[in-house]
């Protein structure tokens, strides 16, 4: 094995995604992985490199190599490369090994940490290019009256089988998240209460939450009974509501004790929601001196709704930083993330992702920001979008 700084190389290459490759065509690495996000951890067998052209070795002699001879006469490279993996817990995400006796060792080796191999280099290319879509439900994924359509599901299963991953990524809380899940067949990680918690369905994980400053709550929830504006204070599996209960997952906060009910409660989010309008931007205006606090979400002020709502998180929750999270998470690169949405609280996807997708019913400072635009929620954008996406 080639002698180097492991430190030093480590350090270099910890945040980037690798993959091991056994350097039978040069070509094939050259056009599909050298230009990618890629860390590329070649495995040569020889010092001489002769059987390689001029450009190829120009390319790779940067890169992270392994020699690796089958007869061990470089003493002990894949106990060396195993202890490696393990050791500094940075494993390449996937192994290009050619179906070839001679690779047989090497390969147990690496399913034996966890490394998935694949012999086929089409297939490779499938793995890699992965798409991570994240999906804003009311107003995008599901029509104006609620519904989400057999052709939205259908859409979400075909690029499910192809590989890509399908997240939905709400305003609403956890447990309404997860019925969206459900319904739509999306993958089993959800992003929740706009990006204040990010959950597994899966294995019951918690992946990311953040939560609101105890003193800041007691505040907004003093300022909503002052002013009798509804709020509610999303938890995990539960709200908490200073008026108004809408459904069997909220719960009426006691007017008079309120400061003892919520004493070790954590608070994802905060939204004010009624129907005294200046009451309602008189309070974001008031709140945002308070630099504990961040909106991440408001509703457009030229909609119909009787209702207007806004909702403050902490200062480190927004859309666009689940994106991140869950990117980095699942090791598919930001390059290879689509957000899809149409209002405010979804411009920090659209900030952070790959490619940014806007419905047509958004509103025009919406569309501004994104780089394609789909048809309306009410006529499947979002299915026509995803069937043109895996074609």
């Amino acid at each position: 094995m080639e002698d180097y700084d492991v430190f030093n190389e480590m350090q270099n290459i910890k945040d980037k995604r690798a993959i091991i490759i056994i350097e039978d065509d040069e070509n094939f690495i050259i056009q599909n992985l050298l230009d990618s996000s890629l860390e590329i951890i070649p495995i040569r067998f020889n010092y001489d490199l002769s059987c390689f052209s001029n450009n190829y070795i120009d390319k790779t002699k940067k890169l992270f190599t392994y020699y690796y001879n089958e007869n061990n006469s470089y003493k002990n490279e894949l106990l060396r490369l195993k202890k490696h993996f393990i050791h500094y817990q940075r494993k390449p995400i996937i192994a290009y090994i050619p179906n070839d006796s001679k690779y047989i060792k090497l390969k147990n080796m690496l399913n034996e940490i966890g490394i998935k191999c694949i012999s086929n280099k089409k297939q490779l290319i499938n793995m890699l290019n992965i798409k991570l879509i994240f999906i804003d439900s009311d107003g995008t994924l599901k029509k104006t009256d609620g519904i989400i359509s057999d052709r939205v599901k259908k859409a979400i299963e075909k690029n499910r089988k192809v590989g890509n991953k399908i997240i939905i990524c709400t305003a609403r809380p956890r447990y309404q998240t997860l019925e969206v899940m459900k319904e739509s067949g999306s993958d089993s990680i959800i992003v929740s209460s706009n990006g204040s918690e990010i959950y597994d369905s899966n294995d019951n994980k918690i992946i990311f939450n953040s939560f609101v400053d105890n003193d800041s709550v007691i505040k907004l929830v003093k300022y909503a009974y002052l002013k009798d504006i509804r709020l509610i204070l999303t938890m995990e599996n539960y709200e908490y509501v200073t008026k108004e209960i809408r459904n069997p997952n909220q719960k009426l906060l006691n007017k008079h004790n309120y400061i003892k009910e919520l004493t070790g409660c954590n608070v994802k989010q905060c939204m004010f929601i009624d129907k005294k309008i200046e009451e309602i931007y008189k309070i974001k205006n008031i709140l945002f001196e308070d630099n504990k606090l961040h909106m991440v979400d408001e509703i457009n002020e030229n909609n119909s709704y009787e209702e207007k709502w806004f909702s403050v998180s902490n200062s480190n929750c927004s859309k666009g930083n689940a994106v991140k999270i869950v990117s980095k998470y699942l090791n598919i690169p930001i390059e290879n993330t689509i957000a899809i949405g149409n209002d405010k609280n979804d411009i920090s996807m659209f900030e952070v992702a790959g490619l940014s997708v806007a419905v047509a019913n958004a509103t025009d400072d919406i569309k501004s920001k994104a780089n394609y635009i789909t048809l309306s929620n009410d006529e499947d954008g979002v299915a026509v979008f995803l069937e043109t996406l895996i074609k």
